[in-house]
C-alpha cells in the first residue's frame, strides 16, 4: 500500500465502529444515565452527572448526545430494542398483546421504571423529544 492511499478495508472517515472504544463509551454513558435516572430521577439528570458518574468527558457528551432528553432517547431505544423485542405473533392484535406485555413488564422493573418516567417527563418537556 503507498502513503496516501486509503485501504479497502479500512473503514470510512467518521464512520462509527460497532464495537472497541465507541461502543465501550456508549455503554459506559447509557448505563451512567439509568443510574441517574435511578437515583436523581429525570429532574435530577445533567450532562455533568453523566460525565462524572460514566468517566466521559463532558465534551464527548455533548458531541454524541445534544442535552439530557438524547441521552434519555437513546438509552430507551437501547433497552427496548434489548428488553422489550417487536413480537410477530401471526396476528396485529398478538403482536399489540405481546408489545404491550413486554412494556408493563419493563415498567415492573425498578431499574427501567425510572427510564420510562424520565421518557414521559421528556415528552412533556420537550415536544421534539
Amino acid at each position: 500500500m503507498s502513503i496516501g492511499r486509503v485501504s479497502e478495508d479500512a473503514p470510512a472517515a467518521g464512520a462509527a465502529r460497532p464495537g472497541g472504544r465507541t461502543a465501550r463509551t456508549r455503554a459506559a454513558v447509557l448505563d451512567a444515565v439509568l443510574g441517574e435516572l435511578e437515583d436523581a430521577g429525570y429532574g435530577g439528570l445533567t450532562m455533568e452527572r453523566v460525565a462524572e458518574r460514566s468517566g466521559v468527558h463532558l465534551a464527548t457528551l455533548y458531541r454524541r448526545w445534544r442535552n439530557a432528553e438524547g441521552l434519555v432517547a437513546d438509552l430507551l431505544a437501547e433497552v427496548g430494542t434489548r428488553e422489550v423485542p417487536i413480537p410477530d405473533t401471526g396476528s396485529l392484535e398478538g403482536d399489540l398483546r405481546a408489545l404491550a406485555a413486554g412494556i408493563a413488564g419493563l415498567y415492573a422493573r425498578p431499574r427501567y421504571r425510572a427510564l420510562v418516567e424520565g421518557m414521559v417527563a421528556a415528552a412533556v418537556r420537550s415536544p421534539a423529544a
